[in-house]
């Protein structure tokens, strides 16, 4: 498995400047120097798009993502941004991935569905449900 999490290095060699990697902003979570989490984010304008979040399987359920979330958040907002999107995937047979019930548990409202470069790239029928949370401003 390609993940940041078994191998730093991994992380550090995808680096191309300061908390940039492949054109994305990447922000991580620590705890006691072992890096929990990750989420990278694209800015789109008006919005700032969630392109990526992980926490590994064993430490799930303990509020890394929701944390990690809300810094996006926070740091959109900062950023005069009226809006965070994001998206996960529905595969052929209209099985949503897992994540789906979590974001709509941390505010996220589904938008519309989509085939895209990136659902045709993992098979025919796939379909990312693409979601959004508004931010009102402060």
């Amino acid at each position: 498995m390609d993940s940041p999490f078994h191998d730093a290095s991994a992380l550090l060699a995808a680096w191309c400047d300061p908390n940039l990697v492949q054109g994305e902003e990447v922000l991580v979570a620590e705890l006691g120097g072992r890096i929990v989490g990750c989420v990278t984010v694209e800015d789109r304008g008006r919005e700032l798009e969630l392109v990526n979040i992980d926490v590994p399987l064993e430490l799930q359920g303990r509020g890394i993502g929701t944390m990690l979330v809300r810094s996006v958040e926070e740091r959109a907002r900062a950023a005069g941004k009226q809006a965070v999107t994001t998206g996960t995937s529905r595969n052929a047979e209209g099985v949503a991935w897992k994540s789906l019930p979590w974001w709509l548990h941390v505010g996220y409202r589904v938008t519309h569905e989509e085939e895209n470069p990136w659902t045709r790239s993992i098979g025919p029928g796939v379909r990312e449900i693409r979601m959004r949370k508004d931010l009102p401003p402060e």
